[in-house]
């Protein structure tokens, strides 16, 4: 089977499309399946490496971005789509993709509008509550539209649309918690907090963070992924402090493997409302506070947010009421008012229940679906 790949150039799209490949990859090794093949269309970006990494052909091409407001490059960028249009269909049809994948946002949609135009299938992913512009017209190319929320369904057609879930990172669920203890160098008998705003960091949250730190250092211990762009600068201002507890604060870029062992060890996290973060979250069930990011399209992360705190899996405080004193009130919530982390965890393992088998698979399922699997045992 071939697989067109294509996505939006941040890792909210490319970590999914990463995922699915993943756990392709290890079906057909457990099953003795032909091993499919692969191919990525987008333009340049950071995550380009991850994808060639993992053995993933890649396409570059010209992509403008959908824009609801008024803008001058809305007209250039009108040229750049139909430039990667037109690059697309050479690439495309050179592949000969059985099925393409896409995660959606601007970059996507040349290639979607080209395999259309070559009458390829087209499985199309919404993450996000609300679904962004660049979704809503690849929806109209698409033979199927799988969603991560149910109430998702009422912005595309009852016919195509399909609930899934969100793929999530399957080593997130695989940390060694004694090992991270002795990674982090952090103490047993105090809980841990994990703080990250996503692949870039947050600098609302760093900076909450730290000027939150000598009261919360007092109870708590921190693991905290403040982004590559922050970090130097962070740790300057974190040295001038001299902290009293600074053996309980731990601040880092970002971590790689050792991520899922912070996973694992932290008591509750603090995050942004991606719809990737936000799914692990809530499959690792740990208690979380949320602050949406109030510039996302279409006010998706609040959307996001919205729904877990409905249902009680989540503390959610809007960006401009996130201050040290509500921040720290919240926190210290947490672990004096009775059974609210109890109650939150056990809220997060219903929901667990109720979406059943991992998301990835049902998501395997639909690309496959265009796909004769039994034709494709080896020999």
């Amino acid at each position: 089977m071939k697989i067109l790949l294509t996505g939006g150039g941040t890792g909210g799209h490319i970590i999914p499309l990463l995922i699915v490949v993943s756990e392709i990859r290890k079906m057909e090794a457990e099953k003795n399946l032909k091993k499919s093949e692969y191919m990525f269309i987008g333009p340049k970006s950071d995550f380009n490496n991850s994808i060639s990494d993992v053995g993933i052909k890649i396409k570059i091409i010209q992509a403008g971005k959908l824009r609801r407001y008024f803008s001058f490059e809305n007209f250039t960028d009108i040229f750049k789509i139909i430039i990667g249009t037109i690059q697309s269909l050479y690439f495309i049809h050179k592949f000969k993709p059985t099925v393409v994948f896409s995660k959606g946002g601007f970059a996507s949609v040349p290639p979607v509008v080209a395999a259309w135009l070559l009458k390829i299938p087209i499985v199309t992913h919404e993450s996000d509550t609300v679904p962004g512009l660049a979704n809503r017209i690849i929806a109209k190319f698409s033979k199927k539209i799988l969603v991560s929320f149910y109430f998702s369904k009422k912005y595309f057609s009852e016919k195509k649309v399909i609930l899934t879930g969100n793929p999530i990172r399957e080593e997130i669920l695989q940390g060694d918690k004694t090992g991270a203890r002795k990674f982090f160098d952090l103490n047993e008998n105090i809980p841990t907090i994990l703080v990250f705003g996503g692949s870039q960091g947050a600098k609302k949250i760093n900076s909450v963070i730290v000027k939150s730190l000598p009261k919360i250092l007092e109870k708590f211990q921190i693991i905290h992924l403040c982004g590559k762009r922050n970090y130097e600068e962070l740790k300057i201002e974190i040295e001038k402090m001299k902290l009293k507890n600074d053996s309980r604060y731990r601040i880092y870029p970002f971590l790689s493997n050792e991520i899922k062992d912070a996973f694992s060890l932290c008591d509750v996290i603090i995050s942004r409302a991606g719809a990737n973060s936000l799914f692990e979250i809530i499959a690792l069930e740990k208690p979380s506070i949320i602050i949406p990011l109030p510039s996302s399209a279409n006010n998706h992360q609040a959307e996001n947010a919205k729904f877990f705190q409905d249902r009680k899996m989540t503390i959610n405080i809007k960006e401009e009421g996130f201050k040290e004193e509500i921040f720290t009130k919240k926190l210290f919530e947490l672990f004096e008012e009775n059974n609210l982390r109890e109650n939150m965890i056990e809220k997060m393992h219903e929901y667990n229940n109720f979406i059943g088998q991992k998301p990835v698979y049902n998501i395997i399922e639909e690309i496959f679906d265009f796909d004769d699997l039994n034709s494709d045992k080896e020999e």
